[in-house]
């Protein structure tokens, strides 16, 4: 099976169903509307999972869902995880206990982009991520340790960052070997 059909399943959905005394499953989504035959070991781990998923959706400690609202933190940590052969600083501030409302997928993607504009295989530099939510406005600041990341590679994403996101994006550059990218975006509401 190839990478993009195993990240596409739980983006898109599948569906376990017991039936005539089988586990049995499927894409929602899938091309095939076949139902296919769970093995043995893996129902005996679904079977566990299944209590797990009735605690969390009925039990004392459930969390609703807000699909509005982005967790930065969990971007971020999802983010190192991602890239968890690169060596990354991230931190996030975020006095207030604000939330942020905007696109999950378009700002993890932005910054995934702007991490695959410092690395190289020559190059794996020190990447350093500054968040914090400010005043409904979520602040990057962002740089490597090489100062690797050239902005005129990145003309078409900090114009997304304007017009798509409508935010704001700048490049500084404060010496010969120290630069960083400087970006707002504000929470939609």
């Amino acid at each position: 099976m190839d990478k993009a059909n195993q990240d596409s399943g739980f983006k898109k959905g599948v569906w376990i169903k017991e039936q005539q005394g089988m586990l049995t499953m499927g894409a929602i989504d899938g091309p095939d509307k076949e139902a296919m035959i769970v093995p043995d070991e893996l129902c005996t781990r679904i079977f566990a999972f299944e209590e797990e998923m009735m605690s969390a959706l009925y039990g004392s400690h459930r969390v609703p869902f807000n699909p509005a609202i982005v967790d930065i933190e969990k971007l971020l940590a999802n983010l190192k995880a991602r890239f968890k052969e690169v060596e990354m600083k991230i931190s996030f501030s975020n006095p207030q206990n604000e939330e942020f409302q905007g696109d999950y997928e378009k700002i993890f993607d932005l910054i995934g982009t702007l991490v695959l504009s410092s690395i190289s295989q020559d190059a794996k530099p020190l990447i350093y991520i500054n968040a914090s939510l400010v005043q409904g406005h979520l602040c990057i600041i962002y740089r490597d340790s090489d100062s690797v990341s050239d902005p005129s590679q990145l003309t078409k994403e900090m114009k997304y960052i304007r017009t798509e996101l409508k935010g704001e994006a700048s490049y500084k550059k404060t010496s010969e070997d120290r630069s960083y990218y400087d970006i707002m975006i504000p929470s939609k509401t």
